[in-house]
């Protein structure tokens, strides 16, 4: 009788053992990259999930923002607070309430710069700042038309505008009229 592997006829063939041990070990490690990449992709997704567009908005530089009523506004993210984004553009300063927005560009390659995130600055506090710096503001509202004039004072959910001319300051006689306005009107407030 022969003795079990006694006759070399009967190996096999070592390179065709290497093949079908380098196969399976490619399926293998294909296999757990698959599933490595599935759960980091989870991981991203549920990251993301977490991420406020105030949160976003401030790891952006350059940015393109679409306000209730279609305005758009291009220029850099200077600060952010809990509901209010503050951008810099050539012709003025705008506060943007979350409220507000209605869409974002931002472009890909652009490196951010310090952005100050203001945890207790709201579309209010900005308001009472513009106020107290007598500033010739625009006020943008949700499905209404702009009005143009001085912050007089604001309240704990609205402000009160002394409309007049965005070209003169603030006037007794330049004054057309008192408008209060509530806080959840504001799509934006601009500041040339």
């Amino acid at each position: 009788m022969d003795e079990p592997f006694s006759d070399p006829a009967r190996f096999p063939d070592v390179a065709r053992i290497d093949a079908l041990l380098a196969g399976i070990v490619a399926e293998s490690g294909a296999a757990v990259d698959a599933a490595d990449d599935e759960e980091i992709f989870e991981l991203e997704r549920a990251g993301r999930a977490g991420v406020r567009l105030l949160d976003r908005l401030a790891t952006a530089d350059l940015v393109r923002v679409e306000i209730a009523g279609g305005e758009l506004v291009a220029g850099r993210v200077v600060a952010i607070g809990r509901d209010v984004v503050i951008v810099a553009e050539d012709g003025g300063d705008w506060a943007i309430p979350l409220w507000g927005i209605t869409a974002v560009t931002t472009w890909p390659g652009t490196s951010a710069w310090a952005v100050a995130a203001l945890d207790r600055l709201g579309i209010l506090a900005v308001a009472r700042s513009w106020a107290r710096e007598r500033d010739v503001v625009r006020v943008h509202r949700v499905g209404a038309i702009p009005l143009d004039g001085t912050i007089d004072a604001v309240g704990a959910d609205h402000l009160e505008l002394a409309e007049h001319d965005p070209g003169e300051p603030r006037r007794a006689d330049a004054v057309r009229r008192i408008v209060t306005v509530p806080v959840g009107a504001i799509a934006a407030l601009r500041r040339r």
